[in-house]
């Protein structure tokens, strides 16, 4: 087996991978409430990214594939009897602590293959030490890898969790606040700490709003409800995105929150931030929130009215 660098004439084998995983197992004009199934040469460009993103459509791919090349960020194949059975990609960024400057493997797949997915990390290990990265993240539920990440020793270093609330149930904010747009998109968010870090926060940036250009051609943004706005509560600034992505989860909105890294110690501070959150995701016409953020602030958020923050979600780190 060999593994290599990837290149723009990988981008069929590398979809066809993708494609031979679809979770639902069939394909459908709505995935997620299993609606409408046909062939999959029938679904549009936008029909195929929601059975599992840019991977499903190779024009949709190629697109996503150049980005990364744009910026410099990592992607890997192994190779066997000349077809491609694996593939790697590694999203490289900075961020405020505890994260700071790093690698992450962002996505894996070789069709349930350990020693493929394990060759292919520590091919990406190898390759963002020589770029001077002291580590390797991964985020197993979101990105694959959780079998090599045993083998290899990666170590928790964030766990997020998901919290759900009715909207109508949640207290309104008890105290004034002022919004404006983030008219410099991503760069608005920087010294801001994402909660919902089950992805680098930049990337969960750019595909919500579908700014990342593979989202952008397949159609996203056409049918996406969003509100992104900066907050300012007397001294308490933050930023709150809250989606609605009527295919996914009909009358629910996303809440993403984005915190001073400082804030997110102190209870008063989240729970302002969560309530005009939500008052922000009533904008949208949200009959229901989900939000993710670490379980050190399950406690506020179910005071507020929010239920669940159960289940794990780690965000893993091997230090080299």
């Amino acid at each position: 087996m060999n593994v290599r660098a990837a290149t723009a004439q990988d981008a069929s084998g590398i979809v066809a991978i993708h494609k031979a995983t679809n979770r639902y197992g069939d394909w459908y004009r709505n995935p997620f409430q299993r609606l409408g199934r046909v062939p999959y040469e029938d679904l549009t460009p936008f029909e195929r990214w929601m059975h599992g993103g840019s991977w499903m459509d190779l024009s949709l791919f190629r697109r996503h594939f150049h980005e990364y090349q744009v910026r410099g960020f990592p992607a890997f194949v192994a190779e066997e009897a000349g077809r491609i059975v694996g593939a790697c990609e590694v999203w490289v960024d900075e961020e405020p602590e505890p994260f700071g400057r790093y690698a992450e493997v962002e996505n894996v797949e070789t069709a349930s293959r350990p020693d493929v997915e394990r060759d292919l990390v520590q091919r990406a290990a190898e390759k963002v030490r020589k770029m001077g990265y002291p580590a390797l993240d991964l985020s197993p539920k979101h990105s694959g890898g959780e079998g090599a990440a045993k083998e290899m020793g990666f170590k928790p270093l964030w766990d997020t969790r998901a919290f759900t609330a009715e909207t109508a149930k949640v207290e309104k904010p008890d105290v004034e606040f002022e919004t404006r747009f983030l008219t410099g998109g991503f760069e608005d968010l920087k010294g801001l700490l994402a909660l919902n870090h089950r992805e680098p926060a930049r990337l969960r940036y750019e595909v919500v709003t579908a700014r990342w250009p593979s989202a952008e051609f397949a159609g996203v943004r056409d049918a996406t409800k969003l509100v992104e706005v900066a907050v300012q509560a007397g001294d308490l600034r933050f930023a709150v995105l809250a989606t609605r992505r009527e295919w996914l989860d009909p009358g629910a909105a996303e809440l993403d929150l984005w915190v001073d890294p400082g804030d997110l110690r102190k209870g008063d501070r989240v729970r302002m931030a969560a309530s005009i959150g939500v008052e922000v995701s009533r904008r949208l016409g949200a009959k229901r929130v989900v939000a993710h953020a670490p379980p050190t602030t399950a406690k506020t958020l179910k005071g507020l009215g929010f239920a669940g923050g159960d289940e794990p979600d780690p965000w893993l780190r091997w230090t080299f």
